[in-house]
């Protein structure tokens, strides 16, 4: 699939957005909480490498919510949430057969949640759940919530791994952090934040790739938990 033609990337986003507001959730319509903050996903000679579109937004402030909620996206209720930070594709992107781009919790704060965006199903370790999350190639603006003020953060590996979700040899991982505030007055705790931990993107004229996941490395399969 080309994502790097206008047309798709139009559509893509298209279908996110719809996506967001036909979920249960939809009489609700939780809001994202600002500006889209996009994590731009680059594979580039065998090596994944992870950027925000606008370094200024790799931190962002959680809303807070009256409990009124109902449905999938009851989760949020009572907790300061947001989903401004979006995985999104860095031009073309090439993979093996049978293959998929994966993100793996590292480390993250003690009463920081994250859910799927659409099914608000807890990922990457909230829960019980997987640490590790396939995600899909489109758009994707993930839910993070807390019921605690203050800093919270995420730090993530992104790699290259079979539909099981283990990662691929020869290919080299890339890391990321999400960095949140949440409560009244802490509006200066954005400061004491660095602006994450990003890997370094080749020039746009090195970028020559094209996605090409065959249909069922297209499908999400969470690695099973012992």
């Amino acid at each position: 699939m080309n994502i790097s033609n206008p047309r798709v990337k139009c559509a893509a986003i298209i279908t996110t957005l719809v996506c967001m507001m036909s979920t249960p959730a939809q009489a609700e319509n939780p809001t994202l909480g600002g500006p889209m903050s996009h994590l731009l996903i680059t594979l580039f000679q065998n090596q994944v490498f992870i950027t925000y579109e606008s370094p200024s937004m790799s931190v962002v402030s959680m809303q807070d919510n009256e409990g009124t909620f109902t449905g999938a996206s009851s989760v949020l209720n009572n907790e300061g949430y947001n989903a401004q930070f979006g995985w999104l594709a860095n031009g073309f992107i090439s993979l093996p057969p049978s293959s998929g781009i994966f993100v793996r919790t590292v480390a993250m704060s003690e009463h920081l949640s994250v859910y799927q965006q659409g099914s608000f199903d807890p990922i990457l370790g909230t829960n019980g759940s997987s640490d590790i999350w396939q995600w899909n190639g489109t758009m994707t603006h993930n839910w993070y919530a807390t019921d605690v003020h203050g800093t919270h953060s995420a730090r993530y590996e992104v790699f290259v791994g079979d539909l099981f979700g283990n990662p691929r040899a020869g290919f080299t991982s890339g890391f990321i952090d999400f960095n949140f505030v949440y409560g009244p007055d802490l509006s200066d705790r954005i400061d004491a934040f660095s602006n994450g931990s990003v890997s370094t993107v080749p020039a746009p004229g090195a970028l020559c790739m094209l996605l090409a996941c065959s249909t069922r490395g297209l499908k999400r399969r969470r690695r099973s938990i012992d």
